[in-house]
């Protein structure tokens, strides 16, 4: 026996094993590198079957699948699965307790024996290698027969992998949908209208505002431009025992400052030229509910000490008055802005700082919850959808490039990009030919002899994984290492991309 020739086979067999947990796909191609490379005929694997209480055929050398299948210590086949030893029969002809049920074989001029090996998992037998071998009296039985059991063992112990990772991902699995289900009964818990996400930074946050709301405390809401702080300050207010008095919104940046005293706490008949009656403010109007102060940190240094009496002793001044004026509100701010910054430039008072973030509640942007992503745009389309009478529905592509897209301005911007979509939309599918520019896939630009062709940056990944598989003759493990890739990440592409995996044969 050329053991060169063996070396080589059961390296090969252990490195198609080492690449794939799908033994089912796999062990055809073994079985046909112990025909090419060690001269076996017919190579079998049989398996148990606890359907039929049998071992049945799994895979052969030639692809061909015989339906029948053996009883425990039925023929040659059926003793190696009762009794777990490797049986030899150095001549099939001269055996009567050969069946020749698989095969049917013809009687042949050559000796053949046939060899059956046992495959187990954790001690017991799971299954039978067998395989014809012409004897020709250069080789030993005894060597095929050893050489036999030792693939039989690497198949075992890849069929044992196989049967933890697939036991530890359907706990897994199950662990997942377990915790969907909660995740979904908290979300239906703690839906607030308006509020449309299910990732657990979300999740988070209403779980805090659910806390908060009942309490008359101070909220301080934190986060970029576009996440929608006012919409979680309505949740807060509705959530409240002020929900049935007025919700008021002041957006401090965005009126002057000349007049935002005079919204905010009012003025009294002849306080300024053209103060012809008198004229309550937004904390007057809001007694008994809520004033929402958007942009806080926009609001002028000369007003910021009022807001500090509202909070602490629950009264306003009008423009004018002469007396206090006694109001019931709950105050929520909102910033973008760096307070902590401002307090050190001198642009914001510090004493106004601790009285506003009694409790501060963070929302994250949505490049850091993009798994809301998907929730959101499907909130938008069916808003959209009914708003303009159009049914629209959006292509993978157009998700994708969603997903990948950072969006600096929030739920805000993607909120405008799906309504301006919706209303150009002509056949009723958001393609990415309709997507603003900077939301496009981006592109690469590739040369050629007297051609300039322009490629999206998939094509080019597409092309550079197509390359790893063939340079290491398609297994994805070696591919992986070449990409700078988990074999995990390589096979989430190549279903992506529909990449067809080929075998060496």
């Amino acid at each position: 026996m050329d053991y060169r020739v063996e070396l080589e086979t059961l390296y090969e067999i252990s490195r198609i094993l080492s690449g794939s947990l799908n033994i089912e796909q796999t062990v055809p191609y073994i079985l046909r590198l112990l025909k090419k490379l060690m001269g076996f005929e017919r190579v079998t694997l049989t398996l148990y079957d606890p359907s039929t209480d049998q071992i049945v055929v799994r895979a052969t050398s030639s692809g061909r699948l015989p339906k029948e299948g053996f009883r425990r210590g039925e023929g040659i086949t059926g003793k190696v699965w009762k009794h777990g030893i490797p049986m030899v029969i150095p001549d099939i002809s001269q055996e009567p307790e050969f069946l020749n049920k698989l095969w049917k074989r013809r009687r042949t001029e050559g000796k053949v024996a046939f060899i059956a090996v046992p495959i187990k998992h954790g001690g017991e037998v799971i299954g039978v290698l067998s395989a014809d071998r012409e004897v020709t009296g250069r080789e030993s039985l005894d060597d095929l027969t050893r050489f036999l059991n030792m693939v039989a063992t690497l198949i075992g112990n890849s069929f044992a992998l196989e049967k933890k990772v697939h036991e530890e991902r359907s706990v897994l699995e199950n662990e997942k949908k377990a915790l969907e289900a909660e995740l979904r009964k908290v979300y239906e818990n703690m839906r607030v209208e308006g509020i449309v996400g299910r990732s657990r930074a979300i999740l988070e946050v209403l779980d805090l505002i659910h806390r908060v709301a009942p309490t008359d405390a101070t909220v301080l809401l934190r986060g970029e431009s576009g996440v929608g702080k006012e919409i979680f300050a309505r949740a807060i207010h509705f959530l409240s025992g002020r929900s049935g008095k007025p919700f008021v919104t002041v957006n401090c940046a965005a009126i002057p400052e000349n007049l935002l005293e005079a919204e905010l706490f009012g003025y009294e008949k002849g306080a300024f030229t053209g103060a012809y009656t008198t004229k309550k403010g937004k904390f007057e109007l809001a007694n008994g509910g809520t004033v929402f102060l958007d942009e806080i940190g926009d609001m002028p240094p000369s007003l910021q000490v009022k807001i500090l009496r509202v909070l602490q002793e629950k009264e306003i001044e009008r423009i004018g008055g002469t007396r206090p004026v006694k109001v019931d509100v709950r105050i929520i701010a909102a910033t973008n802005r760096d307070l902590e910054k401002l307090m050190k430039e001198g642009k914001f008072r510090e004493d106004l700082y601790y009285r506003l973030s009694v409790i501060p509640v963070f929302i994250p942007p949505l490049r850091e919850r993009k798994e809301d992503i998907p929730v959101l745009v499907q909130h938008f389309l069916e808003t959209f959808s009914r708003e303009y009478s159009k049914k629209v529905s959006v292509s993978p592509e157009v998700m994708d490039a969603f997903m990948e897209y950072d969006w600096p301005g929030n739920v805000r911007e993607l909120r405008n990009v799906v309504e301006r979509m919706v209303i150009l939309d002509t056949d009723g599918v958001l393609t990415p030919d309709e997507l603003p520019a900077e939301i496009r896939p981006r592109r690469v630009k590739k040369e050629t002899a007297g051609d300039h062709r322009v490629r999206t940056v998939r094509e080019v990944e597409k092309e550079m994984i197509e390359e790893a598989l063939r340079r290491t003759g398609y297994v994805i493990k070696e591919a992986a290492k070449i990409l700078g890739m988990t074999p995990r990440q390589v096979s989430y592409r190549i279903r992506k991309y529909g990449i067809k995996v080929r075998r060496k044969r």
